[in-house]
């Protein structure tokens, strides 16, 4: 998702539903379209406010979100508390935490990104708020995922470009560029990179982090070809997560392709993450954030072994 700089600003994702004339939580019909998961529990709303972008979890367990329209990363310590800021980040898109505790924050992630690669990708404590600029001349950094290695993949919605930024900070701009991008998620293997193609041919792809050359791991019922995917991320069997925008549900993408939804009838989600083991946020459970201004636990998404 990418925010307008400016105030009173409006996600492209939610312009587009204002003008196909969406108002209601799910823009398309559910029931023929999208199977349901099994065993799944309800939504919860486990923080509020205000509407936010990414979301992940520090090595403390501590989950970290992108506030949209207030310029912030803020901190939810357990369900339930009352977000903080903890730092102050223009344009905050994705999330990456670092085995020191830090995070590595996308800062520039606007409608205006295309006009000039200005983005940055900044390195935070998230206890201290420190941070530092570690990587600029970026497309966009809505999406921000990390390599065991150091390397980091950042992502443009609004223009063909995922940017490869090296251990040694060096951009390599639009490594790849035959599609737009919005969510990223490595394999445990780290030789693929999934990618949601919000605009255009909507799916997620697989990329290939040796060569750059990509395929379409899922694809959509035509039904849904508008649904807009936002954020995305993976769990330790390789099954994706991510979030239909457009559409207001969240759905898991199996290793072979086939899908179904964990929640529905959300409004605008946006970012997603897997839950944190040994932390307060359950393993099983993916969190989403909305621009409805809550954020949500859905229980045992995640299928237990």
């Amino acid at each position: 998702m990418v925010t307008v700089p400016a105030a009173g600003r409006l996600t492209a994702a939610t312009v587009t539903a204002l003008v196909l004339g969406i108002g209601s939580a799910s823009a398309f019909p559910l029931s023929a379209t999208t199977p349901m998961c099994s065993d799944v529990g309800a939504p919860r709303s486990v923080a509020q406010p205000s509407a936010y972008e990414a979301v992940a979890f520090d090595s403390d367990g501590r989950m970290l979100v992108s506030n949209a329209f207030g310029n912030s990363v803020d901190m939810v310590d357990t369900p339930g508390a009352p977000p903080r800021s903890v730092a102050t980040v223009p344009s905050p898109g994705g999330i990456a935490p670092l085995p020191d505790g830090t995070v590595l924050v996308g800062s520039g992630n606007s409608t205006t990104a295309f006009l000039a690669p200005t983005a940055e990708l900044r390195q935070l404590n998230p206890t201290t708020g420190e941070q530092r600029v570690v990587a600029n001349g970026l497309s966009m950094a809505n999406g921000v995922v990390r390599a065991s290695d150091g390397t980091v993949y950042a992502s443009s919605d609004v223009e063909p470009a995922i940017d490869r930024v090296h251990p040694d900070g060096r951009v390599e701009r639009a490594w790849y560029r035959a599609s737009t991008a919005n969510g990223l998620a490595l394999s445990a293997d780290e030789r693929t990179l999934f990618a949601n193609v919000s605009i255009g041919d909507t799916s997620i792809v697989a990329i290939d982090t040796e060569t750059g050359a990509s395929r379409v791991h899922f694809r959509p019922p035509p039904a849904l070809a508008l649904a807009f995917l936002d954020d995305l991320d993976i769990d330790g069997a390789g099954r994706l997560y991510t979030n239909a925008f457009l559409a207001g549900q969240t759905w898991r993408v199996d290793p072979d392709g086939s899908f179904c939804a964990v929640a529905t009838n959300l409004v605008f989600p946006a970012g997603i993450s897997v839950g944190a083991a040994g932390s307060p946020f359950a393993a099983d459970s993916v969190y989403v954030t909305t621009y409805s201004g809550s954020v949500y636990e859905i229980p045992r998404a995640v299928p237990r072994p």
